[in-house]
């Protein structure tokens, strides 16, 4: 499991001063990228320098409690699936270290930069997201 840290600004929410629904899959995202920094890799890189691209395919959340501006958060990032061309994330967000407040999962997948066909997860990618993959 990774885990990235986050609050939520003003921005994240409605004229109530409460989140905006869909404002949690930002903090799903900021954590997916805090991932890939940890492991040496940046979304420039990704989709600018390499003959794939990841695309999100599936997006769901569940928003649990209100949250409001100021609010920390930790996201637990873990994966649930590597399959053959997609990755399936899932993010587990919590206030104060133990109310859960809201969950999320994307399915990515990986296709070739120039074809945007479906393409095999790279093998260094594989390796390095072995690790966050939950094990039943």
């Amino acid at each position: 499991m990774f885990i990235a840290y986050n609050k939520v600004r003003m921005h994240d929410t409605d004229m109530a001063g409460l989140l905006y629904f869909a404002r949690q899959f930002r903090f799903a995202h900021d954590a997916l990228e805090d991932l890939f920094e940890a492991e040496g890799m940046n979304f420039k890189d990704l989709f600018g320098q390499n003959q794939y691209v990841f695309v999100i395919v599936h997006a769901e959340a569940d928003y649990l409690m209100r949250l409001h501006v100021g609010d920390r958060l930790e996201v637990h990032l873990s994966i649930e699936r590597i399959g053959e061309t997609s990755i399936s994330f899932v993010y587990n967000i919590y206030r104060n270290l133990h109310e859960l407040v809201g969950t999320a999962k994307t399915i990515h997948v990986a296709l070739d930069s120039q074809t945007r066909k479906k393409v095999a997860i790279p093998d260094d990618l594989r390796q390095k997201f072995t690790k966050y993959l939950v094990k039943d």
